[in-house]
């Protein structure tokens, strides 16, 4: 086993009894479908349908609210006989790995005193509370029909985005991924379909998707058009600046049904990204090389995102002035441009490599000076949710910098 396939398998390991532990908490029961329909003025009850689904261990619906209504209530509509009969319900049982379905004609939300009349195109918070899993916030749109349904079974062919779908409270939604999806430690368990050179269409199929997300112009262009020839409905991601995360998040959560977990995630990167430029900015200004290979040597240009973390954290990328956003440089050039410090995005061995590298030549400023510092390339590389911890690694390294080295002359 490679020293990244071992440093990743300890790391699941003590991410799997925490999230075992805790697996209702984590999202394994989520609500989603919620709608109904508009209400005539003077009418002070409306009506609400949802689904829940169930991933956890068998659960009970107790009790909703919404305040927009008195109370919310639970009824049952049945025929017996031919002849319509609704009655008002304790409570909801909720089976284990299963899913209830509050539809018209069956089980429905009875919002009763209504404060005003329900229009179309309003959205309705309501909170569920379950026995065991407790509140779960939703809402109901409000229309004529059911709205679309929501996907069920995705499929993702990049690690940045199984993260994204976990972190949007979908990801026990997922069917399907890459070999290289390593993070959280549930997506460990998730089937694999192959990676990013060759994915099995075969196993594809047999996992009956109905969404499949894809790298808009990350992802290999046979992979897209795989995708358009075996006609499965797709989804295509770009995530280029920082704020384009927490935007993704959002859209995830409008597209599953899931907005309350994914706007609060985009909530705390933002507010995670917004307090490290306030620390950090209008510090003094480093200039650091960014490196992201060394076979041949490999950086990043003014066009990527590395370049905005590094102007969150008060530096700047020597190569900024570069348009591409990956591009070859030889060692010249490097030495030319004479950076305070160097970044190596890079694994421990990866970096150790790299760092030998420098101290055989004749050393840079930034080396002789001891301003090498590694990246975690999960953290600062993938265009997922974590990459407000990555930025935050990096701001404290860039510091930890500029504390130990005197003002350029």
């Amino acid at each position: 086993m490679s020293p990244r396939a071992r440093r990743l398998a300890c790391a699941a390991l003590a991410l799997l009894a925490l999230v075992a532990a805790d697996a209702l908490a984590a999202g394994a029961l989520s609500v989603s479908g919620g709608w109904g329909r508009p209400t005539p003025p003077g009418v002070e009850v409306g009506v609400g349908y949802l689904l829940i689904d169930n991933g956890g261990a068998a659960d009970r619906l107790v009790g909703a609210s919404s305040p927009r209504s008195r109370r919310v209530e639970f009824h049952e509509s049945a025929t017996p006989g031919g002849i319509a009969r609704m009655r008002e319900l304790k409570d909801v049982p909720v089976p284990a790995g299963g899913r209830v379905s509050f539809a018209p004609g069956a089980w429905h939300l009875m919002l009763v005193g209504l404060v005003a009349p329900l229009l179309a195109g309003e959205q309705v918070p309501v909170t569920l509370l379950f026995e065991h899993a407790g509140p779960r916030e939703f809402v109901l749109g409000i229309g004529e029909a059911a709205p679309a349904p929501r996907p069920r079974r995705l499929v993702t062919l990049a690690p940045h985005l199984t993260e994204l779908v976990y972190a949007a409270g979908a990801g026990e939604r997922l069917v399907g991924t890459l070999n290289t999806s390593d993070y959280p430690a549930d997506a460990l368990r998730v089937p694999r379909i192959g990676d990013v050179t060759h994915i099995d269409a075969e196993r594809l199929l047999a996992l009956k998707p109905d969404l499949v997300l894809i790298w808009g112009d990350g992802s290999p262009a046979d992979q897209h058009a795989l995708l358009k020839r075996l006609g499965l409905p797709t989804l295509s991601l770009e995530q280029h600046r920082l704020a384009d995360v927490a935007d993704t998040l959002e859209s995830l959560g409008r597209v599953f049904g899931t907005e309350a977990v994914a706007n609060a995630a985009a909530g705390r990167l933002r507010a995670e990204l917004a307090a490290l430029g306030a620390r950090y900015r209008h510090e003094r200004k480093l200039r650091v090389f960014y490196q992201v290979w060394s076979t041949p040597l490999y950086t990043l240009g003014g066009r990527h995102v590395a370049s905005e973390m590094l102007e969150l954290c008060g530096a700047e990328n020597v190569f900024k002035d570069q348009d591409e956003s990956a591009f070859m440089v030889d060692g010249e050039s490097v030495y030319a441009r004479d950076p305070d410090a160097i970044a190596l995005a890079g694994t421990a061995a990866e970096a150790k490599e790299w760092r030998a590298r420098w101290g055989s030549q004749t050393p840079l400023r930034a080396v002789a000076a001891g301003a090498v510092f590694t990246l975690d390339p999960d953290l600062v590389n993938r265009m997922g949710p974590r990459i407000g911890a990555g930025t935050a690694a990096l701001c404290a390294e860039v510091a930890a910098v500029r504390a130990r080295l005197p003002v350029r002359r």
